[in-house]
Formats: C-alpha cells, sequence, structure tokens
C-alpha cells in the first residue's frame, strides 16, 4: 500500500468516526443495520421464482436439506440430481444457498463448484445471499480472481450489501492481498457501510504483517469507538492476532486476551498457539492450565499447540500426560495431534532415539503428508538416523498415494548433507524438481547446504542462481558453504553483494568461520570491527563463533578476552573456550574453565568432553583424561561414542601405552571405526611399532581400502625404520587404487591477503628475496646449534640430498616470507593442513631465537607457540 493511500484510510476513519451518528457509538447491538430496502425490482423478480407445483417437490427438498445440514454433500447433490433430471424440477435459489453454505462450512470446495456449475445451468437469477456464499467459496479456494469477478458483477448498489464487502475483503486479505483488502475496506467506507464485527475482523486480518501493522492500530481505535471489541469474540481475536503477528508483541495481544468480555476455546488456542510460534513455550503451557481451571475443553489444535511447546522444551513428562489426554478425548486417530506427539517423542527421547516415535507413527490409522514429514524429519533431527530418514521416504513413495511437499524434500536433502551423499542427494533433488518444488526456498536453501557440505560447490552455486526468490538464509547457506570449504575469498564476494540488503548474526557467524578455515585473523578482525559497528557484538550466537575465529587463527588471549566479556553463555559458548586452550595446548586452562562451567551449572554435552579428553591428550595427563572418561556417563549421563574413544586411544598412544590403547579398543560396546584405528596407527609411527602399525592398518582398509590416510601413515612408518621395499609396495599399491596423497602446503596472511606455499614453491612473485632470507636463516640458526634431522625426509634419498629437501619444506618458507613481509612487533602465525615435521619443529625453536620473533604454527592436530627457543608443547605431539 502507498502512503497516500495508507493516509486516506487513516483520514476517512477518523472523519467517518468523527461525523457519524450517535447511534453508532452505542453499543453495537443498536448500530443501524446495514442492510438497505429491497430494490423493487429485484423483489419483482423474486416474485417470478415461483415454487414448482408438484407433491414430490418440497418432500426432495426437505430431505436435500437434512443431508446438508448434516455434512452429507454427496447424497444432498445426488437428490438434486434426481430433482432436476427424474423430476424436471427447477431448485429454487434457498436449496441451492443451503447446498453452498454446506459445502463451505465443510470444506468440500469441489462439490461447492459443482453446485455453481448446476445453478448457472439452471438459469436462476441470483439475489445477494448466494452471490454472497460463491464469493466465500472461491475466496477459501484460493480463486481470488473468480470471487472478484462474482463481487463485480453484483454492482455497487443493486445487490452488493455488507456481507458481500465483508466477504470480498476477507478474501484479499487470506490471499496475501493486503493492500487490496485495506483499499476495498476504505471503498466499503465511500459507499456508505457501516461496518460490523464480521468486516472489522477481516480488514483487521489484513493489517496482521509488520509493514501494514500500524493501520492496524487505526481501526483498532475505530473498533473501540463503534462498541465491538466489547461484543465479538471473533473481533478480539482478530487483535490477537494484529499484536501477535504484525507487532510482535505478546504483552499487548496479552491485554486485549485480558480484556476481551466473552472468550471462547478458540480465543485460548489462539494466543496459547502465538505463544509457542513467538519461542514463548513455557507461558503458552501455563496459559494452557489456564484454560483448563476456566472450565475449557481443548481441542486438537490446542493440544498441537501445547505438545509442540513441550517438545520445544523437553518437557517429556508433560508430553506424555497430554498424549493420555489426547487418548480419553478419543483424538488419536488426528493427524495434526498426531504430527505433534510423533515431533515431541522425537526431540524429547529418553531411550532409543526416535522408538516412541515410531511406534506412534506405526499405530497412526492412516498417514498424511505432514505425519510422513514428521517422522522423516524427526529421524533427521534425532542425529545419526539419515539413512533410516530416506528408507522412510522411499516406503512413503511406494506405499501409498502421498505425495511429499517441500518440507520434506528440506529434510531429505538434509539427512543427505550429513551423510555426505551426493548421488543420493542427485536423486531427492530430481524428484523435487519434477515435483515443481526444485525451486522453492526452503528446498532450494537446504540444496545450497547439501551440495556444498558434499564438496560440491558448482552444484551449489548452480543451486543458489536457479532460486527465484533469494533470501537471507540463502544468501547464508551458500556463504557458509565457501566458508567450510575453505574458499574464503568467495565468501566474502557473496557478502558484498548481499550486504547492503541487510545481514543477520549467521551471516556474521558464517564470515568468521571462513576467516577461521584459512587463518585470516585480519579479515576477522575487519569482521569483528563491522559488528561493534552493527550492534551484534554482544550476540551469544557472534561472540561464540569470534572465539572459535581467534583461537583458530592463532589468537588464544583475543579469544579468552571474547569469552570473559560475554554476558550470557551457553554450553556452546563453554565448549568453544575449552577446545581453544586444548587445542593451543593449555590444558590446565582448558579443565579450569571445565571445572567453572560446572560450577556455572551449565551440564557439558558429547562435544564438550571430546574437548576437555583432547586437552589431556595434548599435554600427557593420562590419569585425569581417564578419570573424566569415567565421569561422563556416571556423573553427566554423557554415553560416551566412537570419537570419546577415539580420544581415550590417542591420549594412551601419545603417551607410549599402546597395549593399553588396543585394549581400550578391544573393550569398546561397539565396532571401532577407521576413525579409533587410525589414531592407533599415528600413535605407531609416533613410537615405531611396526607390528601393531601394520594391525590398525589392516583394519583401516579392511573397512575402507580407498582411505589414503592408512597406506600413507603405514608407509612413513615403514620408511622410518629404513624398511624401503615395503614402501615401494604400499606407493605400488597406492597407485593401483588411483590413491593420492594430499599435498602439504602452508600459508600466512600478510596485508590481509593469504599467501600460499608448497615444498620447493618458487611460484611467488617474491620467491628469490624468501630463498635469500631462507638461505640466510638456516645459516643464522646452524651457528645456534641446528642440526638438520634428516629421518623426516621419507625418501630413499643421500644425506646432502635429504638436507636439502629439508630447507624447502612449505613451513620454512611461509616463515621465511613472513619474516621479510610481515611486522616485527607482530607473531608470524603460519598455518599446515598436514602435521608439522620434526625437524621443522625444531628448527622453528631457533628461528624464534635467531630473529627475536614469536612464531604460532597452526597443523592438522594443534597449534605450537615458538618464543624464546621453546615450545608450547613441550615437545609433546
Amino acid at each position: 500500500m502507498t502512503f497516500g493511500a495508507a493516509a486516506s484510510l487513516t483520514n476517512h476513519a477518523s472523519n467517518y468516526i468523527i461525523m457519524s451518528t450517535p447511534s453508532l457509538f452505542s453499543p453495537a447491538k443498536s448500530a443501524p443495520t446495514s442492510h438497505k430496502p429491497m430494490n423493487p425490482r429485484t423483489k419483482k423478480r423474486i416474485q417470478l421464482i415461483k415454487t414448482p407445483k408438484n407433491p414430490t417437490f418440497e418432500p426432495l427438498k426437505d430431505r436435500l436439506i437434512r443431508l446438508s445440514n448434516v455434512g452429507q454433500i454427496q447424497e444432498a447433490i445426488s437428490i438434486l440430481g434426481i430433482m432436476t433430471q427424474q423430476h424436471q424440477l427447477t431448485p429454487d435459489l434457498t436449496v441451492f444457498s443451503i447446498l453452498l453454505k454446506s459445502c463451505i462450512r465443510t470444506r468440500n470446495f469441489e462439490l461447492g463448484k459443482l453446485v455453481h456449475l448446476k445453478l448457472n445451468q439452471s438459469g436462476i437469477k441470483l439475489d445477494s445471499i448466494v452471490l454472497n456464499s460463491l464469493i466465500t467459496l472461491y475466496s477459501k479456494c484460493g480463486d481470488w480472481v473468480t470471487a472478484k469477478t462474482i463481487f463485480d458483477s453484483m454492482g455497487d448498489d443493486r445487490l452488493r450489501d455488507l456481507v458481500s464487502w465483508s466477504a470480498i475483503i476477507s478474501c484479499f486479505a487470506h490471499n496475501g492481498m493486503e493492500s487490496q483488502a485495506l483499499l476495498t475496506f476504505v471503498e466499503m467506507l465511500r459507499h456508505g457501510e457501516h461496518p460490523n464485527q464480521f468486516c472489522f475482523s477481516a480488514v483487521i486480518q489484513a493489517c496482521c504483517n509488520g509493514d501494514k501493522a500500524w493501520i492496524g492500530e487505526v481501526i483498532f481505535g475505530f473498533v473501540i469507538k463503534t462498541g465491538y471489541f466489547e461484543l465479538d469474540v471473533c473481533v478480539g481475536c482478530a487483535l490477537i492476532d494484529l499484536f501477535a503477528k504484525g507487532f510482535r508483541d505478546l504483552v499487548s495481544a496479552k491485554k486485549v486476551f485480558d480484556k476481551m468480555p466473552e472468550r471462547n476455546s478458540v480465543t485460548w488456542t489462539l494466543l496459547i498457539t502465538r505463544y509457542a510460534q513467538l519461542g514463548h513455550h513455557e507461558d503458552g503451557i501455563e496459559l494452557f492450565l489456564s484454560m483448563l481451571l476456566c472450565g475449557f475443553v481443548p481441542d486438537r489444535f490446542t493440544l498441537s499447540s501445547v505438545v509442540s511447546a513441550c517438545a520445544e522444551l523437553g518437557f517429556v513428562s508433560v508430553g506424555r500426560q497430554l498424549h493420555s489426554w489426547v487418548i480419553k478425548l478419543g483424538l488419536c486417530s488426528d493427524v495434526c495431534v498426531g504430527c505433534s506427539l510423533v515431533d515431541m517423542y522425537a526431540k524429547c527421547a529418553t531411550t532409543e532415539p526416535m522408538e516412541d516415535a515410531r511406534k506412534l507413527f506405526e499405530r497412526m490409522p492412516d498417514h498424511n503428508v505432514m505425519s510422513w514429514t514428521a517422522i522423516i524429519t524427526g529421524h533427521v533431527q534425532s542425529g545419526g538416523l539419515d539413512t533410516t530418514a530416506i528408507e522412510l521416504y522411499c516406503k512413503m513413495i511406494t506405499q501409498g498415494d502421498v505425495l511429499p511437499n517441500h518440507f520434506t524434500y528440506s529434510s531429505l536433502l538434509k539427512a543427505c548433507a550429513s551423510l555426505s551423499n551426493l548421488q543420493v542427494g542427485k536423486q531427492i533433488h530430481n524428484h523435487a524438481v519434477k515435483s515443481g518444488l526444485g525451486s522453492v526456498n526452503c528446498v532450494g536453501n537446504s540444496l545450497i547446504s547439501m551440495y556444498s557440505r558434499s564438496g560440491s560447490m558448482e552444484d551449489a552455486q548452480m543451486a543458489f542462481e536457479v532460486l527465484l526468490e533469494k533470501n537471507l538464509v540463502s544468501y547464508n547457506a551458500i556463504l557458509e558453504g565457501y566458508a567450510k570449504t575453505a574458499s574464503s575469498g568467495d565468501a566474502f564476494k557473496i557478502f558484498n553483494q548481499f550486504e547492503e540488503t541487510g545481514v543477520d548474526s549467521f551471516t556474521f557467524a558464517s564470515l568468521l568461520s571462513a576467516a577461521a578455515s584459512v587463518g585470516a585473523v585480519g579479515k576477522g578482525e575487519e569482521i569483528h570491527a563491522r559488528l561493534v559497528k552493527s550492534g551484534l557484538d554482544s550476540n551469544q550466537r557472534v561472540c561464540n563463533a569470534l572465539i572459535s575465529m581467534y583461537s583458530r587463527c592463532g589468537d588464544i588471549e583475543a579469544a579468552a578476552r571474547v569469552f570473559s566479556k560475554m554476558e550470557q553463555r551457553n554450553v556452546i559458548s563453554w565448549t568453544s573456550i575449552i577446545i581453544s586452550f586444548a587445542k593451543h595446548g593449555m590444558a590446565t586452562r582448558a579443565l579450569e574453565k571445565f571445572d567453572q562451567m560446572l560450577n556455572a551449572g551449565m551440564k557439558p554435552n558429547e562435544v564438550t568432553y571430546i574437548a576437555v579428553l583432547s586437552a589431556c591428550s595434548h599435554v600427557g595427563m593420562v590419569s585425569e583424561g581417564l578419570k573424566h572418561f569415567n565421569a561422563m556417563y556416571h556423573e553427566h549421563n554423557v554415553s560416551p561414542k566412537m570419537e570419546h574413544y577415539a580420544c581415550v586411544v590417542d591420549l594412551l598412544g601419545r603417551s607410549g601405552s599402546l597395549d593399553k590403547a588396543l585394549d581400550m579398543i578391544k573393550s569398546m560396546p561397539f565396532k571401532a571405526d577407521a576413525l579409533v584405528w587410525r589414531t592407533l596407527l599415528g600413535a605407531c609411527q609416533v613410537h615405531g611399532n611396526t607390528e601393531l602399525g601394520k594391525l590398525a592398518a589392516k583394519m583401516i582398509t579392511g573397512q575402507d581400502p580407498d582411505d589414503p590416510a592408512a597406506y600413507i601413515l603405514l608407509s612413513n612408518l615403514y620408511a622410518s625404520k629404513g624398511q624401503w621395499e615395503e614402501v615401494v609396495k604400499i606407493r605400488k599399491t597406492m597407485k593401483e587404487r588411483k590413491l593420492v596423497k594430499e599435498a602439504g602446503c602452508s600459508w600466512v596472511e600478510a596485508e590481509n591477503q593469504t599467501h600460499k606455499f608448497y615444498v620447493g614453491d618458487t611460484c611467488h612473485p617474491r620467491s628469490h628475496e624468501i630463498y635469500k632470507e631462507l638461505d640466510e636463516l638456516v645459516m643464522d640458526i646452524k651457528k645456534l646449534g641446528y642440526v638438520p634431522d634428516t629421518d623426516f625426509v621419507l625418501h630413499d634419498l643421500d644425506e646432502k640430498e635429504k638436507e636439502g629437501y629439508l630447507v624447502q619444506h612449505s613451513e620454512k618458507i611461509a616463515v621465511a616470507f613472513g619474516l621479510i613481509s610481515m611486522s616485527k612487533t607482530k607473531p608470524i602465525r603460519v598455518f599446515k593442513n598436514l602435521r608439522v615435521c620434526g625437524d621443522c619443529h625444531t628448527a622453528m625453536k631457533y628461528v624464534s631465537v635467531a630473529r627475536g620473533r614469536e612464531i604460532v604454527v597452526r597443523d592438522s592436530n594443534r597449534f605450537h607457540h615458538f618464543k624464546n627457543g621453546s615450545c608450547s608443547c613441550n615437545d609433546y605431539w
């Protein structure tokens, strides 16, 4: 709506109120009637429609009316056929009017259209009552064009009455044409019609969005002055929606509710539902209890909303009580209630995930798209049940006639993303396209996420581009995809495209993740500055992302400062800072934070315990780590999973207790996966245990024959022992299987640009300067006592060649570049995609003395802080 039209509505409404007769401000029951005297031509026309003088007409008519009144529309229309075809009778307007109203009441809209067809075939001239019913019929069908055509055919004064105006305003309001509804309301006032409660309800519904809510306030004043607020429940319900949906103001919505002189179950249910939709779940449950105390009986919609509130809050005991109530009220077969219960049991699983939800789903007599989507979504959200979700989808499309909707496809694509199953994801994508839902926002956004998480950014970009209407979620999804695939440059380009249209905390969290993935602390600091300007620097999600960004970029103290300034912390906040200290080898500070977390009453989760066990593993605190592992379930009811056992194997393996690590694997309550065996193999390489290493590699390749890491680790183990024949065999096997070792590379950020280097790299524009600095550096550190450790060259070369090879390692080149390009006051932060080699680790300690610089290296496992000739890891890594 234009500002002028809105102003016209306000002025016209105000003038109308001022100029109205006194009777308008009296109680609504004495408000002047809006029905005008019947046009003489209309009266004459009605007199011409004579009831047929046929003894069978009235009995058939009475029977038709009785069937219509009890909702048996099919049978009633059959009687209509008997009247017109067997007895050649022409039904009167009363018959058609009753049939139409019955079709609307029972939502048999297609039958309503059939009645309209027969009405046209009868040749009877229509009155305003029937025409109004037809407007309502097509409005509820979503066919506003036909509804408007019927309204326009009624003429300005000939057949239109207040019901006609109310019906067409309601039609526009409920079909997404709010501006048209408001303009029609203004036009109605200009025609001299006095709005009643139904008209007010319709026009207020048109104001229930953020853009037009202020106009709703003007109409609210109109309602109060005409007395309809105190008289009618439907007006009160519309006002509750105005404040709840239009202004998101539940306080005002509750005030409207409290001042309503009369309430029914619909009113209670409406406010309970709005509480739930706006995240005030506890308030919704309290209101439900008040509803019961006031003697109202909940219906299926009430119970559905309250069960959903229990699902969000995790109130499974209350949810079970509500389930019992559902059984007592005989609502077990209701799909709406059933879907809410399935969702509640899925989110509040106390034993086996989805067990109760699955039982409930299987006992439901009928399934529609809502129930199928609820059970599929439940499996996806439960974690680890994504394969079952896809199997359920296969049953859905093969065992019944239920077609998936956009929510179904969205959940399935999330399952494929979690599984990184690109093949199945593409099949579901094809199904969505064939269903005409491929370009729907929620499906498109899930497609972007699925393709990006599967490593196919080209397909993700295509899914992004074909979206007809891109929203903030779409931009965040593609941005997060680039961030997670370390394409930070592309992520920032996407951000620049939509920054001016509005960003949120998710956007900044993804950008911070993009900066963290490549260690771009400069970019991260720039984003932090933007956050301060936008007022989002205190947002919990953003603060959590800032902690992670600073930590992953090597500035652990900045991460600690962000955490200390947070006013509200959740389990993610605590876990983030514990992980940060753990990755930087600061186990004591990590465990202190864990103790503080417990003292603050925060319950640790599975990820928290991975952080705690990793902290112990990085510094060799074996007894402390085992103590926390044993306390997981007994003290905090967190069941150890594969990742936790991998941490304990790493804890024992790093310390040299390889036999104990193997015993831990054998004692696991489930079969150890490749991650656990790979952890043991890594420990075998560190401690040179060839026999146990061979066993670990065998177990890995048995589960995943195409895992290159197993072959590389075992090859390195043989190479460290000088068993070159075994190395050749492994490399031959890798070549036959077309397995490629990931190339080692290091990068460093300077002047807001990332500079990447590979072994022996000469592609950098400043490579001549870099190698000159590197040669001088090697000479200087040799004077300090550095001796190249050629044992770390895992190739069959002579000593001189090995020494030359060591000098050209990517991390050494990156440090040399940092020395010639970065300010001496700043630490040199180097990032490597693989584990830093032992010789480079030793060299860095000498460099920190020779050049008086602090060097921070992040490898695939942890951080190393080199300063004054020592490393933060204390050579335990």
